[in-house]
């Protein structure tokens, strides 16, 4: 769903796609030692570390790997299912941030009534009509939009950790220096792709809670891109507030490449060690060629590519992302980058994927994660 069509998302419908996310949490609760799981995410960074270093586990994710570097959700091995279950305990650490659970809650039916409880208030919301600018929201449609925000982050967090589980992505926020193309507000590219989960336990005589929040990081340095011009004015904020930390182009890709350049030879900004395209609209990348080209001209040696495609805002958008997709694995492929495809939906025709997102709703889920180890020595 592109950025503006989100104003026609409502409350109500907002209220399902966190109770969905809730559920597929409850759903992981009842399982044994589910207690002594939340206590890891205590310190994620150190879980990371020990997981990523073990050898078994690394044989095993390895082996999920080396399958011509497709990854299919809808035959999951039993190291996948435990790779998506701990990503999806890290999404939740947003859709739950700043609450203190009660382990007696910990079930389907308790945390559903947990989340019914903190939607009552969006419920009789109605969708935002397409032309109203953001600056002219009240206060209700901005409870919305962060409503929104967070159903992204949720995503977008989801996404991250099951890179970072994979052992694919390995860089700290600081170390990073991004570009994003495609971002809307750029929120989930300045917020949701950094977030790092964190659940505490906290003990008393009586009872024990788990408290849920997320630590918000930020990259080095981000260089979004949107050409909506809806977001030129929070573009231009962004610029005069962020200035040290981000440079906002408004304008269509090809012309932000060409700023980049300059800015990067005349005011030594740095070259970009990641690439990210989060529900990447097909149209801005008619060929797959050119744009790993200008990607070339602007990244470090080597540079982090994440991508993933939404379900469009019909079928034969889905159909062009996936299109988009096939392009650029089969031209990394030939490049002997060795891309990671993963697919997040079931299988049959485009109309029977679409409508089979295996994680999240089609308003909002990714359907497939484009990842790749960019070596600009082998785009040329």
């Amino acid at each position: 769903m592109s950025q503006n069509r989100w104003a026609t998302y409502s409350g109500q419908q907002l209220a399902a796609s966190f109770a969905l996310e809730a559920d597929a949490f409850g759903a992981i609760a009842m399982s044994p030692g589910f207690e002594n799981l939340l206590t890891q995410y205590n310190d994620y960074d150190s879980l990371l570390k020990a997981l990523n270093n073990d050898p078994n586990r690394r044989r095993s994710v390895d082996t999920l790997l080396s399958k011509n570097g497709i990854i299919d959700t809808a035959i999951p091995t039993q190291e996948l299912a435990q790779i998506f279950c701990q990503a999806q305990i890290a999404a939740c650490a947003e859709l739950f941030n700043g609450w203190r659970i009660n382990s007696a809650q910990l079930s389907r039916e308790g945390v559903l009534a947990l989340v019914k409880q903190g939607s009552d208030g969006l419920i009789n919301i109605p969708a935002i009509p397409v032309d109203t600018q953001p600056d002219q929201y009240s206060e209700s449609q901005r409870q919305l939009l962060n409503g929104v925000n967070v159903i992204q982050n949720i995503d977008t967090v989801r996404i991250m950790q099951v890179l970072k589980l994979l052992g694919l992505i390995t860089s700290h926020a600081d170390e990073i220096h991004q570009l994003s193309l495609g971002v809307g507000n750029g929120y989930r590219d300045l917020f949701g792709i950094h977030l790092t989960p964190r659940i505490t336990r906290e003990r008393d005589a009586s009872s024990t809670n788990f408290y849920f929040e997320t630590i918000e990081r930020r990259a080095a340095h981000t260089v979004l891109i949107d050409n909506d011009p809806v977001y030129k004015s929070h573009f231009d904020t962004l610029n005069k507030e962020e200035g040290g930390r981000v440079l906002a182009l408004n304008t269509d890709a090809d012309m932000a490449f060409k700023i980049l350049e300059v800015e990067q030879k005349d005011n030594n900004l740095m070259r970009r060690n990641m690439v990210a395209c989060l529900r990447l609209d097909h149209r801005m990348i008619p060929d797959g060629e050119p744009f790993l080209r200008s990607t070339r001209k602007v990244i470090d040696e080597k540079a982090d590519l994440i991508m993933t495609i939404g379900a469009g805002n019909n079928l034969e958008e889905f159909e062009g992302r996936l299109k988009c997709f096939d392009d650029l694995f089969s031209i990394l492929t030939e490049r002997q980058l060795k891309p990671i495809r993963i697919l997040l939906h079931g299988k049959g025709s485009a109309a029977e994927q679409r409508n089979r997102p295996n994680f999240g709703q089609l308003a909002y889920a990714s359907y497939q994660i484009l990842y790749c180890k960019l070596d600009r020595a082998r785009l040329e």
